[in-house]
């Protein structure tokens, strides 16, 4: 048997080793501007990679530049604002029209109440006459201590 813990020691300072050299080839920049990057992937996203005939670094640079594009994870189609802005024009005309309906109820309803007051007046002085009327008739009914018939 035989002890594998000073191999996979031995193994570990040869990675560390190995990444201290390339960390510091990474912080030199290259006559073409560019650096390079390492990184571990899942196997099934390496397959996938392999199947696409483009370059590793042409996709990955591709697929990081789109991803630092976008704003925050918060990336809206243009269609869909498309669509929410003309939801929105939508909701709009519905609330003007609605605002003109209840203008014109509004406008209804304080005619109905000037036609009601002028009713109401017309009422109180119809009373009023017929209030006077009843006096007079009362009055008229009434003989004087004079007359007999």
């Amino acid at each position: 048997m035989t002890d594998t813990s000073d191999s996979n020691d031995n193994g570990k300072r040869d990675d560390l080793n190995a990444a201290e050299k390339n960390s510091k080839s990474d912080d030199s920049t290259k006559s073409d501007g560019k650096k390079q990057l390492n990184v571990r992937i899942s196997t099934e996203l390496h397959n996938k990679l392999d199947n696409i005939p483009e370059s590793k670094a042409v996709i990955v640079t591709k697929a990081l530049e789109k991803y630092l594009d976008e704003d925050d994870g918060d990336v809206v189609s243009q269609e869909y604002v498309t669509a929410l802005l003309k939801q929105l024009d939508i909701k709009d005309a519905q609330i003007a029209a609605l605002n003109h309906q209840l203008q014109t109820k509004d406008d209804q309803i304080l005619e109905r109440d000037n036609t009601t007051k002028m009713h109401i007046a017309q009422v109180q002085t119809l009373i009023n006459q017929v209030e006077k009327k009843t006096l007079e008739l009362e009055d008229a009914k009434k003989k004087k201590w004079y007359q007999f018939w």
